[in-house]
Order: C-alpha cells, then sequence, then structure tokens
C-alpha cells in the first residue's frame, strides 16, 4: 500500500468510527427544569444542566442531565434539596446556601431555589 492509499485507509476507518457515535441530544427537549451547575470541579456555576423527572412504571425518579450527555439519578428524600442519590457508587449531600439550595455528588454540585418536594 502506498503511502496516500494508506492515508486514505486512515481517513476512512476513522471516519466510520465517528460514524458510530450518538451524539446526545439537546437536553432542553426533555423537558423539566433548568438548573445551575458547577461540574467535575468548576468553581463557577452555569445554567446548563436539567432535572427531569422519570417514571418507568416500577419506580418514579429524576435524572440531572449534564450538557456532555451525562446524568445523575436521583430519589425524593427529606433533605435540604428534596434530593439523594438513586443509584451509584457516590453519596450525595446537600444543604442551604443563602437563598438556593445546593446538591453535590462526587466533584458536580447543582444549585437552585428550592427544595425538591412532591
Amino acid at each position: 500500500m502506498t503511502f496516500p492509499q494508506r492515508s486514505l485507509w486512515v481517513l476512512l476507518v476513522a471516519s466510520l468510527g465517528l460514524g458510530a457515535c450518538e451524539v446526545s441530544p439537546e437536553i432542553a427537549s426533555e423537558g423539566g427544569s433548568t438548573i445551575s451547575c458547577a461540574l467535575g470541579g468548576a468553581t463557577d456555576f452555569t445554567g446548563e444542566c436539567r432535572l427531569v423527572e422519570v417514571g418507568d412504571g416500577s419506580a418514579n425518579y429524576l435524572i440531572m442531565r449534564h450538557p456532555d450527555g451525562g446524568f445523575r439519578r436521583l430519589a425524593r428524600a427529606q433533605t435540604a434539596s428534596g434530593l439523594v442519590e438513586f443509584d451509584g457508587a457516590q453519596k450525595a449531600e446537600s444543604w442551604r446556601e443563602g437563598d438556593a439550595v445546593v446538591l453535590a455528588i462526587g466533584e458536580d454540585r447543582y444549585r437552585w431555589g428550592k427544595p425538591v418536594r412532591d
């Protein structure tokens, strides 16, 4: 194989790999509420996350969607935020910060106005 043929082959294989990747849908299209978030240890909060209620017949829970396609599954609870982790290895902590509620899971933090209640 000559150099131009090899280059063409590499480009073809790379493009097939990229075509197999799914791009996460716009999280705003899922409904729910916009939530300020600071992901991955960021210090500044942005309005990029979305809290969506989900019911699959056997359980109702909420999903905190991240703009990069990541998410956290949450359940209602009697905490400062009104939420705890639904599953996963990391525990959620929440507290009041002035007029806002903050929920932290690992290096991710979420902030909104009032606790989530039934």
